[in-house]
């Protein structure tokens, strides 16, 4: 595999993502609502290129001091191949220099998601109960502090 490059998502790339997405969770983002999220100003999509193809993406927005990821996930051939890393560390150098509260929910069950984010520098701060649907589960909610 060539070197993995981070870069922001472009309209090109919404098809690429929304089938990422829709390989990796139950319930996936319309490519309608990648699109917008691309439109959004105070939002941050990026995704990651390995071997000249889109491999992931994170997206998230921020207000103020505080941030929320509100999906990152990676072509199942490239996991564990560090592309999750380099799309959380980009998406942290994508926010305004200021001090951040970036958090995220994650499915309890997904135990390769929570040490990447763990390994990230994330501490768990609750739990949801029966968050999420299509199965229901729980949701690791969970924080990081930046400052830049």
């Amino acid at each position: 595999m060539s070197d993995i490059i981070v870069r922001k998502a472009v309209l090109e790339d919404v098809s690429a993502i929304a089938e990422i997405e829709r390989m990796s969770i139950p319930q996936p983002w319309s490519e309608a609502a990648f699109a917008n999220a691309l439109a959004q100003e105070n939002a941050v999509t990026l995704a990651a290129v390995c071997d000249g193809a889109v491999c992931g993406f994170i997206t998230g927005v921020y207000v103020l001091d505080s941030a929320d990821i509100y999906s990152v996930a990676t072509a199942e051939e490239y996991r564990r191949k560090g592309v999750g890393g380099k799309l959380l560390e980009a998406f942290f150098g994508a926010l305004p220099d200021e001090a951040f509260t970036v958090g995220l929910e994650v499915r309890e069950s997904n135990l390769a998601a929570i040490s990447l984010y763990e390994k990230n520098g994330f501490e768990r701060v609750g739990l949801r109960k029966n968050f999420y649907s299509d199965p229901k589960e729980n949701a690791v909610l969970m924080t990081k502090f930046i400052r830049k």
